[in-house]
Parts: C-alpha cells; sequence; structure tokens
C-alpha cells in the first residue's frame, strides 16, 4: 500500500544515489509523462491511476502490523475494487503464540491470502516460524504471496541472502493444497523460480517490479516461462514506489509483442480471477 507523501519527488530524492543507473533514468523519465492528481487521498490518488489504467480489482499486500491496521481503511473506502492480503507475525515475540494471534486477527476482513516478509526479517524460508503461518493458510485456504529475489535498490538490509524462493522447497512439498505465489518471478533467481513452479502446481509467478526496473529481462524470463510452463501460472503485478507507477505497469504489456492477445490477457487478470475464485 502507498503512504501519504509518497509523489515523484519522494522517488528522486529517496533514490538520488542512483542516478545514472538506468532503472533511475528510465522510471524518472516514465513518471514524469504520467499525468496525475494532486494528493488530497493517498487512497484516491491509486484509485484514480487504477481507472485510467484499466484495473478492475487490486490486491493490497501489507508488509507490517502497521499496515495491516492501515489496510481496513483502504477496504471500506473502495470493497469493490480492493482486495486484502495479510502479513503474518514473522518475529518470534514471548508470551505470544502465532496460530492464536492469526486466527483472531484473520476474522477482522475477509482475506484472499498471506504476504510473507520473511526474508526481510533476517530468515530463510525454512525457518520453523513458518510451520504454524502456512497450517493456518491451509485451514483457512489463503494464497500465500512470498516476496522472494532483489529488495527494492538502497535497502539496508542483507534481503537477497535471504531469498532465494528453492529454500521454500521443504514447505512446497509439505503443504500441496496451499497456492504459493513467487514475487517478482524470483529475479534474479528466476531459473529456480520456473523450476519450482514446474516442479509443484501449486507454485504461481507474479512480474511485480521487473516491468520498470528490468523490462528487458522480464522479456526473457516470460518467454523461458512461457517454454516451459506456458502462461496460466504468470500473474501481473505492479510493486512500484508511488500510484503513477501502477500505468507503467499497465503500459509495458500494452506495447509487449512477443506474446499473443490470449496470454497477455491470462497474465493481466484471468489467472488471478481464476487462483483467487472471482
Amino acid at each position: 500500500m502507498f503512504q501519504k507523501g509518497y509523489k515523484i519527488e519522494y522517488m528522486e530524492k529517496g533514490f538520488k544515489i542512483f542516478q545514472g543507473y538506468g532503472f533511475y533514468e528510465r522510471i524518472s523519465q516514465m513518471l514524469r509523462k504520467v499525468n496525475s492528481i494532486e494528493e488530497r487521498n493517498i487512497i484516491d490518488k491509486t484509485l484514480y491511476h487504477v481507472r485510467k489504467a484499466n484495473l478492475d480489482k487490486v490486491v493490497l499486500l501489507p508488509v507490517s502490523a502497521q499496515e495491516n491496521r492501515l489496510l481496513r481503511e483502504w477496504i471500506d473506502y473502495s470493497p469493490n475494487i480492493f482486495i486484502p492480503f495479510y502479513n503474518p507475525p514473522e518475529k518470534v515475540q514471548k508470551n505470544s503464540d502465532v496460530t492464536e494471534q492469526m486466527e483472531q486477527e484473520l476474522q477482522e476482513l475477509e482475506y484472499k491470502g498471506l504476504k510473507l516478509m520473511i526474508s526481510f526479517r533476517n530468515r530463510h524460508f525454512y525457518d520453523k516460524i513458518l510451520q504454524p503461518i502456512l497450517e493456518v493458510a491451509q485451514s483457512h485456504n489463503l494464497i500465500v504471496l512470498m516476496h522472494t529475489g532483489w529488495p527494492p535498490p538502497g535497502t539496508k538490509k542483507p534481503v537477497l541472502s535471504y531469498s532465494n524462493p528453492v529454500d521454500m522447497d521443504v514447505y512446497f512439498n509439505s503443504f500441496p493444497k496451499v497456492k504459493f505465489v513467487i514475487a517478482h518471478m524470483g529475479f534474479p533467481f528466476s531459473d529456480v523460480a520456473i523450476a519450482l513452479a514446474t516442479q509443484y502446481p501449486n507454485i504461481y509467478l507474479d512480474i511485480s517490479n521487473l516491468p520498470y526496473m528490468a523490462p528487458i529481462k522480464l522479456k526473457e524470463i516470460l518467454l523461458v516461462a512461457k517454454d516451459i510452463i506456458g502462461t496460466h501460472k504468470i500473474l501481473f503485478g505492479t510493486d512500484g514506489f508511488v500510484p503513477e507507477m501502477i500505468e507503467i505497469a499497465v503500459d509495458y504489456f500494452n506495447k509487449v509483442d512477443y506474446l499473443t492477445k490470449v496470454e497477455i490477457e491470462q497474465i493481466m487478470g484471468l489467472n488471478a480471477m481464476k487462483l483467487l475464485g472471482l
């Protein structure tokens, strides 16, 4: 979810140290071409760009307990557009029961899935704390989307060291009924992500972040994935720094010439609709 004050100027200031990098120059140029509105309400601004991008539904992915609490405001504001996921307790706390906490908090909204950020907590995907989390996901029929691969540029944590999706292999095997989504197609572990999606019927891949961070690489990854598993397990995603980036991610697929119309429609929504039961 976007926070109040997330503007183009914020991105340029926050990422100033990356001037001269291809991704920075490309994103800055594209953002300046997107017509936007002054931020009166960050949710209004997000919906403005969602409508301009012709998107019908948006999955909200909180990354902390604080964002779990903020989620309700977004859902209440536009329940027909926003679909809530839940960030489970990924830190061990004294006198706390992960299962009990999740069962209680999952009653607050009609969540469709979980967003795992465990690699940002300096924990590998095989960490035992995920066992009760995935047991709850299985009992509630929740999708599990996990951050994998590279973190946002400038992240001051060794996230990449904990973000190889192969570390989740033991749980992929133990929870065959849980549908897992490997975010960012696992990049730079994309070959591993595709191999896992080939091995396990319950694994999907999303392309979030890649349309503007690495568009040339995305083409290569999508063609490899198509060659091996097809396009029915690939999901569209944005994961931008500011709401304007929603349009940039969609526009990437408006210009794709290496996939068929049917394949693009699958990635842009039909696959997600089936996965989410819409």
